[in-house]
């Protein structure tokens, strides 16, 4: 009997699988630990066989039981998915755009324009305030390069290594400031180039962030970008995103700097 041929699989099928594991997690079907390790093998699956069967064993919706990913008869029923994803495959799917490595990003000078006449820094839990930052940062250093950041609405901490010493700035509307509070950073040497983040579907799920951790009336607090300290050697870094809502209860997920969903913690 002949094999069947393999099939590749595309982002937007890792990002199903990703959004079907986070329900399962939320669902209760599967644990902490073995919901990190299917979605690791998810983001790095070649085939859809592979990812078919890290959820050939769970429930799945309806309107998913006929996607190429998903092998076989499953039972169907009503399943939460974390909005951010859906945003974030429908963006995949349609094509995106990076932060350009020696140029402006689109769209750049009419920021840096409206921050002239305003002096007042974009709000940088957006993609135009990100966008932002990356373009100053760019002309202060020379790069887009850094070891680690915690990003609020209007300030930055972010951390620098220079010759092998860390350095770490304050940015505000001023500018930067050179402080002496560390920044935490799992980084270990390894850089982090911020004009490879895809703001084009960051944007998107920074839209579906609150929805996607059950805090509907809530807001993005604030973002880390760096390494997880528990994450394989060989893991690029990744955007965590922290979400609050008026009551005080939070939740927050992570992404891959495509703007691929890697963990959803909703709040309880």
């Amino acid at each position: 009997m002949a094999k069947k041929e393999q099939v590749r699989a595309r982002d937007r099928d890792r990002v199903e699988v990703g959004a079907l594991l986070d329900a399962a997690l939320a669902d209760g079907q599967l644990t902490a630990d073995e919901h990190a390790t299917r979605t690791r093998s998810a983001m790095r699956a070649k085939f859809t066989t592979d990812l078919d069967r890290l959820v050939r064993d769970l429930q799945v919706p309806g309107e998913l039981a006929g996607a190429a990913i998903l092998g076989g008869d499953r039972r169907s029923r009503p399943w939460w998915i974390p909005v951010a994803v859906l945003a974030a495959a429908a963006v995949l799917g349609g094509g995106v755009g990076f932060v350009a490595r020696n140029d402006p990003a689109p769209g750049i000078a009419a920021a840096v324009e409206a921050e002239s006449e305003t002096e007042a820094l974009p709000n940088l839990l957006t993609a135009d305030g990100l966008t932002y930052f990356i373009d100053t940062y760019r002309q202060e250093f020379g790069d887009t390069v850094i070891d680690t950041a915690t990003v609020y609405p209007d300030f930055l901490l972010v951390q620098r290594l220079v010759g092998g010493s860390a350095r770490n700035f304050h940015f505000t509307a001023e500018g930067f400031d050179e402080v002496g509070v560390e920044v935490p950073s799992n980084a270990d040497g390894r850089p982090i180039d911020l004009a490879d983040i895809d703001l084009t579907t960051l944007a998107a799920v920074l839209a579906g962030a609150p929805a996607s951790v059950r805090l509907e009336q809530g807001a993005v607090e604030h973002l880390g970008i760096g390494f997880e300290p528990i994450a394989p050697a060989d893991a690029g870094p990744v955007i965590q995103i922290f979400v609050e809502d008026p009551a005080g209860d939070t939740g927050h997920l992570s992404v891959s700097f495509a703007g691929v969903p890697l963990e959803v913690f909703p709040a309880r």
